[in-house]
């Protein structure tokens, strides 16, 4: 598997003692060691400008609240090793992270800055609800959500799910329906009851079908010892994203140095962290100290390495980790009109921002450190 692109340093006047670490944080050179983190310089102004560190301490505290405690999900473990690496203070960012709840509506109301959401469809219907918000990266660009039966008795097609019943969270995935769809079976033809999070109600038979996320329930149950199969939407033919980063738009108005700045902090930390294991055990020890309740690293680190297993495989060729486009969206913004979650044609365009991301890199190497 192939890992974080190359880092490109900017031709501007950077002070000279600021390469080695720049070559450091950027985690992909050939020449670099993977054996060394990055680590905070101690006022932020080495790596940048007076005049960019100024204008990013002018954004003020920033908050990003994850999109599920402390995982090791992308998109949250990277931003917790920024943070704790003191990445984020490299670049004059100052940056509190807190587990997320109503992230959309807390990003909106600015009392968040940034936060992360499961996946476009996530930040559409949160648009379509009045959010002021915008996706400014999403990470993969495949589907995440999967279907678990036991493997022992069975559906052996989806035909066979009807009159089954199935477990959700939330709300019915419209990945799951429209793969349902695609193969001719209504998804109405199944009993669909909304559960809790203990994934073992699959294997005690309380459901017959269980919805859950590629690097979460499947890990989970397997660990136990079930055997199940997995009915993965992307099999059939349906597209989707996961993982997006959102913004509260006034702030990236404001502050739009400090968004791009965000963006290349975590991106640098996703890269060094996927240097090594020695890396990416660091990293997670990070997540475990912030962590109130327990945390278990083999089934984190596990979770981890399947997510970015699917960011990686699933990259358009030519574009960088994070970047965003109608094309990429318009999947998730179908499923989300054919199954009526909501009230609109989702405006796609004025839902993402593509221009923090398009800042932060030269092709798809990462430019580090701030130009």
């Amino acid at each position: 598997m192939s890992f974080a692109p190359l880092t490109k340093k900017p031709l501007t006047a950077l002070a000279a003692t600021a390469a080695a670490s720049a070559l450091l944080l950027a985690g992909c050179s050939s020449d670099s060691s993977a054996s060394e983190a990055p680590t905070a310089s101690s006022g932020g102004s080495d790596l940048i400008s007076a005049e960019r560190c100024a204008e990013n301490k002018a954004a003020g505290p920033i908050t990003f609240l994850t999109s599920f405690a402390y995982a090791a999900s992308v998109g949250i473990l990277d931003v917790v090793t920024a943070k704790e690496k003191g990445i984020f203070d490299e670049l004059c960012l100052d940056v509190t992270i807190e587990p997320g709840s109503t992230n959309a509506q807390l990003v909106s109301a600015g009392t968040a800055q940034f936060a992360g959401l499961g996946s476009p469809s996530d930040v559409l219907v949160a648009v379509d609800n009045g959010a002021d918000i915008s996706g400014i990266a999403t990470y993969g660009n495949t589907v995440a959500i999967t279907l678990m039966t036991m493997k022992d008795g069975g559906p052996a097609s989806l035909a066979d799910f009807s009159g089954l019943t199935a477990g959700y969270k939330g709300a019915i995935p419209p990945q799951i329906q429209a793969m349902f769809l695609e193969d001719g079976v209504d998804p109405a033809s199944i009993n669909w009851v909304s559960v809790g999070y203990d994934p073992t109600i699959l294997p005690n038979g309380q459901v017959q079908a269980l919805t859950g996320y590629k690097s979460n329930e499947p890990l989970a149950l397997e660990s136990q010892g079930y055997d199940i199969t997995q009915w993965d939407p992307a099999e059939y033919g349906i597209k989707s994203a996961f993982n997006t980063q959102i913004v509260n738009n006034t702030f990236k108005e404001e502050h739009p140095t400090a968004v791009e700045d965000f963006l290349r902090a975590s991106f640098s930390a996703y890269n060094w962290i996927n240097e090594s294991d020695t890396n990416l055990d660091e990293a997670l020890g990070y997540a475990e100290a912030l962590s109130d309740a327990g945390y278990d690293l083999v089934s984190s680190k596990a979770r981890w390495n399947t997510e970015v297993g699917l960011v990686e495989d699933s990259q358009p060729e030519g574009t960088p980790l994070g970047s965003e486009s109608v094309e990429q969206w318009t999947p998730e913004a179908d499923m989300l009109v054919q199954f009526d979650l909501v009230g609109s044609e989702p405006d796609i365009d004025s839902a993402i921002d593509t221009s923090f991301v398009d800042a932060i890199y030269d092709g798809t190497e990462l430019i580090w450190p701030a130009p």
